[in-house]
């Protein structure tokens, strides 16, 4: 644990994860990763993620069921990947979320929430939509995979903290813990480049997933910088 940090007792559930990961180039990213942090690298590479979903929370423990009535959103975020002293993480680029209450509350946090009405994210038996941007898939409903400790799926999934500034300036982290990723490939149904998330060239996904649900823990928070 960090010497600037605090335990804490908050929950999540998300449902259908969706990731979609694209290369990005290290020097559109660099600008908009705060002091204190650095972009994560695989193997030379920087990557940026879309990562939608089905989210309840966060909220104390053992009153998750009540935020359900409050906190039940859709999300769709823009990530990219970085570490600190506390460890490997994330940090969000951008994030819509159909429900203004989560949007204000992560605000208050520094967090780059915004409401977006119209945001629209269903998966139903193996097809993925998503309206804005509009990208479609199919999941492959072989088994289930784990992703293995030192592959690319592990380095852009396996992301146990999320960093930000805080509106004081203060970078912080959240730490998280969960179960291991279930992962099952989609296949995309449309061709889509990492433009349509802001970032230039005409790079395609590398990889697209989906895990089911994921009980969500919130342990931790600790001060960076």
């Amino acid at each position: 644990m960090s010497p600037y940090s605090c335990c804490i007792n908050g929950r999540m559930l998300w449902y259908d994860t969706f990731f979609i990961h694209w290369r990005a180039p290290i020097a559109q990213l660099e600008p908009r990763i705060p002091a204190g942090l650095s972009l994560d690298l695989f193997n030379g590479d920087a990557y940026v993620s879309l990562v939608a979903l089905r989210a309840i929370g966060p909220s104390p423990g053992l009153l998750l069921p009540l935020s359900s009535i409050f906190l039940t959103y859709n999300q769709l975020n823009v990530r990219t990947y970085v570490k600190a002293g506390a460890g490997r993480g994330i940090i969000l680029l951008d994030t819509q979320v159909d429900r203004i209450l989560p949007a204000l509350g992560a605000r208050i946090f520094g967090m780059p929430y915004h409401f977006a009405r119209g945001l629209d994210f269903n998966v139903h038996d193996k097809h993925i939509a998503i309206n804005t941007p509009d990208i479609e898939g199919d999941i492959d409903m072989a088994d289930p995979f784990t992703p293995l400790e030192g592959s690319l799926e592990s380095f852009l999934t396996d992301r146990f903290w999320v960093y930000a500034r805080a509106p004081i300036g203060v970078i912080y982290g959240v730490r998280i813990k969960h179960a291991p990723w279930r992962l099952r490939p989609v296949k995309l149904n449309n061709m889509l480049s990492s433009s349509i998330i802001g970032f230039g060239g005409a790079s395609e996904p590398v990889s697209a997933y989906i895990a089911k649900k994921v009980d969500v823990s919130i342990v931790e928070v600790a001060m960076v910088r």
